[in-house]
C-alpha cells in the first residue's frame, strides 16, 4: 500500500494519544495531510513498503509538534529594544512605538523571521494575538508552512496618561469592523492552516460594548476570542481605575464574555473566586513564564499549576522576542519547573505534565485539539523528528525527562506540518532563511530609528 511518507525504525514514538503510549521501534505513516497509521516499525515497514518518501528514525524520537500558546509574531524585530523595563513602559514606550513605525513590509519580514525561529525549534502551531497589517502575517504563515491562529488587534479605550499611537485610536464600531473583516477574509485559508480569531488586545483598553459584541461575532463565526489579562498587579489596579473598581476576570465574567472559545493570556494575578469563574465557564488560559521572568510580572505566585490540576486548559507560551527574548518552546517548557522551586514541591510538575501542558493544552486552547496534538490515525500530520545523539541525551532512561529537562529546540531535525515536510535535516525548505534573516536585520535597524528606540538597543558596556 502506498503512502506519501513513512517514518520507520524510530527509537521512540511519543503518541500523546488518550493513554499517552510511547512506542519503541515505532513508525508513522502519512497520506496527504493526515496520519494513516502509527505502530511497530516491522509491521508498518512491510505494509507500506511502497511509501513515496522514507525517513530513517534510528536514534530519533517522533512526537507531535509543540504549540506556542501566545506568540506575537509581528514583534519579532523588536528583540533587544525593551529589556529590563516594567510592563507599562514596555507596552507604551517601547512596543507601541515599534508597532506604529512598522510598514506592511516590516510586518511581513518580522512574521517570517518569527515563523523561522518557531519551525527551527519544534513549534508547528502558534496563537498570535495580532497587531496591525495582519494580512502580512497571513502571508508569512502561508509561505513558511506553519500552522497558526491569527487575529487583528481591537481597542476602543485610549486611557489618558499613557501614550497610545494614533493608529490604535479606533472607536468601537471601527474596531469591530476591522476584526470581523479579518475573520471573514482569512479564516480557513492556506489549506486550513490558518484560523482567524478576534483579539481584545488588553483588558484595560476594551469597553464592555466591544467585549460583548466581539463575543457575539465569535459565536456567529464559530471562532475564538483572545485577550491579555491580569498580567501584572499594575494591570489589575489600572483596570479597576478605568472599569468601576472591577478586577479584569470579574468584569469579563459579569458581562458574559468568558466561555470555551475565550483564551486569556498571562493570568498571573487572580483571586480564588476568579479561578472558579474560569473553571465554571471553561475559559482557556495561556501561561507565559519566560516573559514574566524577564518583565518581573510575579509569574510564579500565579495559580497556573493549581488551575491545571483543576482541569482548566493551561497552555504554555513564549510571548514574543522582545520580552521572553527567545521563542524556543523546549526552553520555555523547562522553565515551568520553576513552579516546583517556588512551591518547594519537587513533585508538582513532572516532565510528562509539562509536555501535556505545551501540546495537549496548547491545542485545546487553539480550539484545534480534534485535529492536532496527538499521533493517531485520521489526525493532521503535524509532528517533529528529534535527534537523540547529543550529549544532553545520554544516558536515556526516561526519554520524556531528556526531552523536557535536557534538550532544547536544536535537537529538532525534521518538521512535518499538514503532511508537508517543512524542515528536513535542520534545513527549512519553504523559504530562503538566510535572505529573510538578512532583510529582517536591516529592517529592524530602520524601524528602531523611525520609532526613536535606537538608544535602547545598545549594551551598557562601551563599544569601541
Amino acid at each position: 500500500m502506498a503512502v506519501d511518507i513513512l517514518i520507520k525504525d524510530v527509537d521512540y514514538v511519543v503518541t500523546m494519544d488518550g493513554t499517552r503510549r510511547i512506542i519503541k521501534d515505532g513508525a508513522v505513516a502519512i497520506t496527504g495531510d493526515r496520519i494513516t497509521e502509527v505502530g511497530k516499525s516491522a509491521a508498518l515497514a512491510l505494509k507500506y513498503a511502497d511509501a513515496k518518501k522514507v525517513i530513517d528514525g534510528r536514534g530519533r524520537l517522533v512526537m507531535p509538534g509543540l504549540v506556542n500558546g501566545h506568540f506575537h509574531s509581528t514583534q519579532q524585530l523588536a528583540r533587544g529594544l525593551a529589556d529590563n523595563v516594567f510592563l507599562p513602559t514596555w507596552i507604551h514606550d517601547r512596543l507601541y512605538p515599534y508597532e506604529a513605525a512598522c510598514t506592511p513590509e516590516d510586518v511581513y519580514l518580522a512574521s517570517t523571521c518569527a515563523c523561522i525561529e518557531a519551525i527551527r525549534t519544534g513549534t508547528t502551531c502558534f496563537i498570535d494575538p495580532g497587531g496591525y497589517h495582519m494580512e502580512q502575517a497571513v502571508k508569512a504563515v502561508t509561505e513558511t508552512g506553519i500552522r497558526a491562529v491569527l487575529s487583528r488587534s481591537m481597542v476602543d479605550i485610549h486611557a489618558a496618561g499613557r501614550p497610545i499611537p494614533g493608529k490604535m485610536r479606533e472607536d468601537t464600531q471601527a474596531a469591530l469592523d476591522a476584526g470581523e473583516e479579518f475573520v471573514v477574509k482569512f479564516n480557513g485559508v492556506a489549506d486550513d492552516r490558518i484560523h482567524a480569531w478576534f483579539s481584545l488586545r488588553t483588558e484595560r483598553m476594551v469597553s464592555d460594548q466591544l467585549c460583548i459584541r466581539t463575543k457575539e461575532l465569535a459565536d456567529k463565526y464559530q471562532t475564538g476570542v483572545e485577550s491579555h489579562n491580569s498580567s501584572v498587579n499594575d494591570s489589575v489596579n489600572r483596570h479597576k481605575e478605568i472599569h468601576n473598581g472591577l478586577r479584569p476576570v470579574t468584569r469579563y465574567y459579569k458581562i458574559g464574555v468568558l466561555g470555551p472559545n475565550m483564551l486569556l493570556y498571562h493570568m498571573n494575578w487572580l483571586t480564588d473566586e476568579e479561578v472558579q469563574m474560569i473553571k465554571e465557564t471553561d475559559t482557556k488560559v495561556s501561561h507565559c513564564p519566560t516573559a514574566g521572568f524577564m518583565g518581573g510580572y510575579g509569574t510564579l505566585q500565579g495559580k497556573h499549576p493549581e488551575m491545571h490540576k483543576m482541569g482548566i486548559s493551561v497552555a504554555v507560551a513564549s510571548d514574543n522576542a522582545p520580552e521572553s527574548n527567545f521563542n524556543d518552546m523546549f526552553r520555555v517548557m523547562y522553565c515551568l519547573a520553576a513552579h516546583n522551586d517556588y512551591h518547594q514541591d519537587a513533585t508538582l510538575l513532572t516532565p510528562e505534565t509539562m509536555l501535556d501542558m505545551v501540546i495537549k493544552n496548547g491545542a485545546r486552547s487553539a480550539l484545534w485539539d480534534h485535529e492536532i496534538s496527538s499521533l493517531e490515525p485520521g489526525k493532521k500530520a503535524d509532528m517533529i523528528v528529534v535527534e537523540m545523539a547529543g550529549p544532553e541525551w545520554i544516558p536515556i532512561h526516561n526519554p520524556i525527562s531528556n526531552l523536557v529537562h535536557s534538550a532544547d529546540g536544536h535537537s529538532v531535525e525534521t518538521s512535518i506540518i499538514n503532511g508537508q515536510i517543512v524542515m528536513e535535516n535542520r534545513k527549512i525548505l519553504t523559504v530562503d532563511v538566510d535572505e529573510f534573516l538578512r532583510r529582517g536585520q536591516e529592517a529592524a535597524i530602520k524601524i528602531a530609528e523611525r520609532a526613536g528606540l535606537t538608544g535602547y538597543g545598545f549594551p551598557r558596556w562601551p563599544i569601541e
